[in-house]
């Protein structure tokens, strides 16, 4: 073992700091565990990256201590991390922070204790030859168990859990591990055993799966896939299956091969999707070995089922982006479920990766097969499949050849054109010779028909409205005046229960006015239409149908997700009306009507994925019609009924849209013919922003590197939380920089030569590969 260590500190700074290694703490110390060292005027938690023998670095602080006795991340773990530093100019300790549930806290609450009286013969010896150690049993014998830092305390001793683990190691001690689970306002102390289900309560909820034959298409994927895993190569293959294909059974079989090859399964979902009725399905196959890891469980919940991978008590692990790093030591297989969502990118915060293509990269360090399935997939996972990077897998037919929905498009400009001309005559006109009452139809003559229509057969009905609230809009028509937020370059929207405008960016929440705050004008207008409007509007077409809304306002509790989706699955309502939380991984068979009540809201976006972002979410959410012997229908409302994008939806036409998109990207330099990284800068003094995005971009383009550099701009959204946002685009070659080499070191230089002279109360945020640039 070396006598320095590199520590990375979960700290915003791109720095290894190194630190030397005391002899008494030598034999402890490994990559992947963590330490106490010295940091500023406290001390910090870091992880071992590294075990140099020597160091030019005169006056190294000690190592303080080493919290645990084996690695808590393994080294293909430790290798992945840093690629993602590197590849999303991240500091590498934000990176660890990410991928460790705990980050570098305590993962558990750690008790030292006694399984039997020592003898004193024991304790007289040790004494001689090992005073430390013979003090703490003399205590535990003495006071009963107690946790290192109250050990700590009583002894005197600064460094004291090496100690601890070694003696454990020898037999003198037991050490107990227990985590706190945050319930309510209770702390519940739970001991942290390997992480099994409670088998009682599981076997109550799920049923046996019946026997499965898989079709000609399903065989030939899982064959595929199979083959793979059998030669412990590391292959990507993307799963392209349309909707009801019966993709997730050929997950299951391929993760029932995995197992038999003595490897285990990471399944990643996007966080909307986890559901009962994914995880209920993945345990009647494979019960207690399956665990389950997501955002609002508590962080020892997340901590147990760390341990449980860590330790091989699970063989499977399913959950959102972050289970990607679950530390599995015999890792096969990396499922990746709907991979084109873009809830696997993390937006907010360092590091920005994207969990599909850090599950990628992991499954070439590992030598793990990775399955990315989809019915749509992702224009640069699809053109990677198409030009040979990935294995292509089809499955075109649904399972028992189930026929795919019809698929109807209203122009809704027709539409209020005819129930205006039919209520001419009744409403009065103001002013201007408008109708006073008038208000754009919500749901089209046909959309309402086929309402009644599945409402008489007792048929389910899906309703995608993918906005929440009740109008987005709402203004003066005398004056123009909008209701604005304060803090954000955006309207307010208003949410009707509560009769108030709330910010979606900021949250800021305030009652809207009845007067004209500009000229006193009373004739305030509500514009748009939002999930609360669409269900006042069936509310009053349908007063008898039994209406639930899913979207952000109405899933906000822990467990109200499950809720809805649970009465609508036991036909206790009629119509499950939402955001874009209705369009994916639902499997109701007796859902046969899908209506899209505003298809206009994604596809409109200044974005060069709104085309692609409507294609997937009008598929998804089509998908979910017609899933049994009941035949589908679909019914899109819209203004824009000639784009190109709806025409491929309605033929089915994944294909079709793929390479007219791909001519779109390719004349414009956009992935997958590029590679994107987004420049923002931020803060609360506008001139500050503007100054730092500008000094940027000269920078950048005086680099004479193999990209192109787009702005600096005001971001489309130019204010967020009070913050100013600027923008600079990077379109780098993949032709001339394939390994993205020399634009990494053009910004590294950028960075240097900032972080000299840039505002303090500016953030410069890099994010490699963004899903939008709004």
């Amino acid at each position: 073992m070396g006598s320095f260590a590199d520590v990375a500190l979960p700290v915003a700074v791109d720095k290894i700091f190194t630190y030397r290694i005391p002899p008494e703490l030598q034999q402890a110390a490994a990559p992947g565990v963590r330490v106490i060292v010295p940091f500023g005027r406290k001390h910090a938690t870091g992880l071992i990256v590294g075990l140099p023998e020597e160091s030019s670095i005169p006056g190294l602080k000690p190592v303080r201590d080493i919290i645990d006795a084996d690695p808590i991340l393994p080294p293909d773990l430790l290798h992945l991390c840093g690629w993602i530093a590197q590849y999303y100019y991240a500091p590498l300790g934000e990176v660890l922070k990410a991928a460790v549930p705990h980050g570098f806290a305590s993962p558990s609450r750690q008790v030292a204790e006694l399984q039997s009286p020592v003898e004193s013969t024991i304790l007289e010896d040790l004494k001689l030859r090992a005073p430390k150690r013979a003090h703490i049993l003399r205590l535990l014998q003495e006071h009963g168990p107690m946790t290192p830092g109250e050990l700590a305390k009583r002894s005197g001793l600064k460094s004291i859990n090496a100690a601890l683990h070694q003696m454990a190691k020898e037999h003198l001690l037991h050490l107990r591990e227990v985590v706190h689970v945050q319930q309510g306002r209770v702390r519940k102390e739970q001991v942290l055993l390997p992480a099994e289900a409670d088998d009682s309560r599981l076997a109550s909820q799920i049923e046996l799966p019946n026997p499965v034959t898989l079709n000609d298409s399903q065989q030939r994927a899982l064959e595929a896939i199979t083959h793979s895993l059998s030669r412990s190569e590391p292959t990507t293959h993307l799963l392209h299956g349309v909707t009801g294909s019966g993709k997730t059974q050929v997950y299951i079989e391929a993760i029932r091969q995995c197992l038999a090859f003595d490897r285990s399964a990471i399944v990643l979902v996007p966080e909307i999707s986890l559901t009962p009725q994914i995880v209920r399905r993945f345990r009647s196959h494979f019960g207690s070995r399956v665990q389950v890891v997501h955002s609002r469980m508590a962080s020892g919940e997340r901590q147990a089922v760390w341990r449980a991978a860590l330790s091989g008590a699970c063989s499977i692990v399913i959950g959102p982006r972050s289970a990607v790093f679950a530390p599995f030591t015999n890792l096969g297989l990396i499922v990746v479920d709907e991979e084109h969502e873009s809830a696997y990118k993390q937006f907010d915060a360092s590091p920005r990766y994207h969990a599909r293509d850090v599950a990628v990269m992991r499954g070439k360090l590992s030598s793990v097969t990775v399955v990315l399935g989809s019915a749509t997939p992702s224009i640069e996972s699809y053109a990677n499949a198409t030009a040979g990077k990935y294995d292509l897998l089809e499955m075109p037919r649904r399972i028992h050849d189930v026929m795919m929905p019809s698929i109807s498009v209203i122009d809704m400009t027709e539409e209020r054109k005819r129930v205006y001309a039919l209520l001419k005559d009744a409403l009065p006109e103001d002013k201007r010779g408008r109708l006073k009452e008038f208000r754009q139809p919500v749901l089209s003559e046909l959309l309402r028909e086929r309402i009644q229509d599945r409402l008489d057969r007792e048929e389910g009905i899906i309703l995608l409205q993918n906005r929440r609230g009740y109008a987005p809009f709402v203004s003066c028509p005398d004056c123009g005046y909008a209701e604005a937020c304060e803090h954000c370059s955006v309207t307010l929207t208003y949410h009707r229960p509560k009769r108030e405008l709330r910010c979606h960016y900021c949250g800021l929440v305030r009652p809207p006015h009845d007067v004209c705050p500009e000229c006193n004008g009373h004739s305030i207008r509500l514009h748009g239409m939002g999930t609360q409007r669409v269900e006042e509007e069936l509310s009053r077409v349908f007063p008898d149908a039994r209406v639930v809304r899913m979207d952000l306002d109405t899933t906000s509790r822990k467990g109200s997700h499950d809720r809805i989706l649970q009465v609508f699955s036991a036909r206790e309502a009629d119509i499950l009306l939402g955001t874009q939380m209705v369009a994916k991984g639902l499997d109701f068979p007796h859902v046969t009507l899908v209506g899209v009540v505003s298809a206009d809201t994604q596809m409109l976006l200044p974005d060069f994925r709104s085309a692609e972002q409507t294609f997937q979410l009008l598929t998804q959410v089509a998908g979910r019609s017609g899933r049994s012997t009941l035949r589908g229908e679909v019914v899109i409302q819209t203004h824009q009924p000639k784009h190109y994008t709806l025409r491929h939806v309605t033929q089915h036409d994944f294909r079709g849209f793929f390479q007219q998109e791909l001519e779109f990207r390719r004349d414009l330099a956009y992935p997958p013919y590029s590679r994107l990284v987004l420049i923002e800068t931020k803060g609360i003094n506008e001139e500050n922003v503007r100054h730092t995005a500008e000094r940027i971009g000269r920078l950048l383009k005086m680099a004479n590197g193999t990209f192109t550099v787009l702005g600096p701009a005001p971001a489309v959204i130019t204010r967020v939380r009070r913050q100013y946002r600027w923008h600079t685009i990077i379109k780098n070659s993949r032709e001339a920089d394939p390994t993205g080499t020399r634009l990494r070191d053009a910004l590294s230089g950028v960075l240097a030569a900032l972080e000299k002279s840039h505002q303090r109360s500016v953030r410069v945020i890099i994010d490699a590969d963004p899903v939008g640039l709004l």
